[in-house]
């Protein structure tokens, strides 16, 4: 059997290399679907070729990715009909050759990043679709090398198409097309969240539901939930590294697991001809069963002080009103370390379960929220202040108390 390698950046190519049966081998490469991209997995140097190259047409890359999609097919089990069956082991890597200058990194701006992870996620939705593809069906006995190429070949067209067709409408003769680039961030996310390659090329009335709470995504079986949330994640957000340890799939409100997932978000404020400088927040949402391999994408909340980041503490379910149901509680955090103080912020806060319909967003219980709230702990203008409420056993206890068990 053979693997597939498709790599594309800014200026990309399309290779396609063949390999003899045997172990499992997948070309140099992370496997990053577990997260978003940053600028630190960015570790190649510039390719001398492409730069000479650009530099005729008076061009420079900023920055390039090289995703890798491959596979491989075990040796089979023959069915009663006669043909053959076979498990695929499909991937989609993201190769060390991907390159980044440091003025680009530097930038307070997501554009660039924002441009390279739609080529990624273009060849992650292929990956998913090549494993769909291989896998819906069995294969003849004699044949079954050809059948499994021309299926493979047939997405490389595909993939390559899409990947040459987005740079060229979003960088035509290297410039920034910045309306274009937003229809694409659109049209990659539509295809990326619902696993097909079907709106490439729609106009922006058909995919600017991403852009709306309460969008429906589909999750492929067997699916593990962190890939999940991050491939089914809401425009423009990131999901970096400490969040993995973040997600939660509970079936406390209903009958098939749901989701909860925490999305970092990069902003920029300038203010009086400063210097722009980076600002965070941290997005809550939970994905609710609608169907067969449907879920409902549903807001929960935005977290934020000051923009500074903020992390997540704590996430459970408590009684906190007069039902028989729990409610959710988030437990968030943010550091302060600076003149004005030096402590921790704790932000409590307390959501309303859901009925029969399933909202866009989920209700904030405010009166209760303000009696949970943690408050800061630490020094502030050079006075020691204490957090009332800091973990969930402080917060279930004082549920007790005001009566709710």
């Amino acid at each position: 059997m053979r693997f597939l390698l498709l790599t594309a950046s800014v200026f990309f190519s399309v290779n396609l290399f063949a390999q003899s049966a045997g172990d499992w081998i997948a070309p140099e490469g992370k496997i990053l679907n577990y997260r978003t991209l940053n600028w630190n997995d960015f570790q190649g140097k510039e390719d001398k070729e492409l730069a000479d190259r650009l530099a005729e047409e008076n061009l420079q890359a900023r920055a390039y990715v090289s995703p890798a999609i491959y596979f491989y097919a075990d040796s089979g089990q023959r069915q009663d009909n006669g043909r053959v069956k076979f498990k695929f082991r499909i991937k989609c890597a993201f190769q060390s050759r991907a390159f980044a200058r440091e003025s680009t990194k530097q930038e307070h701006s997501n554009y660039v990043l924002i441009h390279e992870q739609d080529h990624y996620d273009i060849a992650l939705t292929y990956a998913n679709r090549l494993q769909a593809d291989l896998s819906s069906r069995d294969y003849s006995s004699d044949k079954y090398s050809e059948e499994i190429d021309k299926i493979a070949d047939d997405l490389h067209k595909r993939y390559y198409k899409i990947q040459e067709t987005y740079d060229g409408e979003v960088n035509p003769d290297g410039r920034d097309d910045r309306e274009k680039q937003f229809l694409w961030d659109m049209r990659i996310k539509k295809c990326l969240e619902n696993n097909t390659e079907e709106y490439y090329s729609s106009p922006e009335s058909a995919v600017q539901t991403v852009k709306a709470n309460g969008t429906t995504v589909k999750r492929i079986p067997g699916e593990l939930p962190l890939q999940f949330v991050v491939r089914a994640r809401p425009l423009y957000t990131e999901f970096p590294q400490e969040m993995t340890t973040k997600v939660v799939e509970t079936k406390e409100w209903t009958a098939e697991s749901s989701v909860i997932a925490f999305y970092t978000q990069k902003y920029y404020v300038q203010e009086d001809g400063a210097q722009a400088h980076d600002n965070f927040r941290t997005l809550a949402f939970m994905f609710i069963p609608s169907g067969k391999d449907t879920y409902k994408r549903v807001f929960i909340d935005t977290f934020i002080n000051e923009g500074k980041p903020v992390s997540i503490a704590a996430t459970f379910f408590a009684n906190a009103d007069s039902d028989k149901v729990k409610e959710l509680v988030i437990i968030a955090t943010c550091t302060q370390h600076d003149r004005d103080a030096s402590g921790t912020l704790y932000m409590n806060r307390v959501y309303d379960n859901i009925g029969r319909l399933v909202p866009n967003r989920l209700r904030r219980l405010d009166d209760m929220t303000a009696k949970i709230d943690g408050g800061f702990e630490g020094t502030k203008a050079g006075k020691p202040m204490k957090a009332k409420y800091k973990n969930e056993k402080e917060i279930t206890d004082a549920l007790k108390k005001l009566g709710y068990n």
